[in-house]
């Protein structure tokens, strides 16, 4: 298994548009940690350390998962706040999005 072939996987601060609040600090502080543990890594491999790089490795696929659950939150609030006011999802004919049926 190649160690090195998911390190330096971007995730560079402001991609995915801009974030609000807390989740803005968050993500940065999750990048400068998966920053942090993939240099580590990288250390820990030429230091042979085959324990340390696989908690590392643990470690840092976590982190990813944090930094993908926040970009994706922050997605979904974005698509919310450009849905046009009045618009409704698409449903099927005879089928209406409101929740009564034409045909009854």
């Amino acid at each position: 298994m190649n160690v090195n072939a998911m390190a330096g996987v971007g995730y560079g601060a402001g991609v995915g548009g801009s974030l609000g609040g807390g989740d803005s600090l968050r993500l940065k502080s999750l990048e400068q940690k998966l920053k942090k543990l993939e240099d580590e890594k990288k250390q820990a491999e030429e230091a042979q350390d085959t324990d340390k790089v696989r908690k590392l490795e643990q470690e840092i696929l976590k982190v990813r998962q944090e930094i993908e659950q926040l970009k994706k939150k922050e997605k979904e609030k974005e698509e919310k706040k450009t849905e046009k006011p009045g618009q409704e999802k698409q449903g099927t004919p005879g089928q209406r999005t409101d929740g009564l049926d034409v045909y009854a």
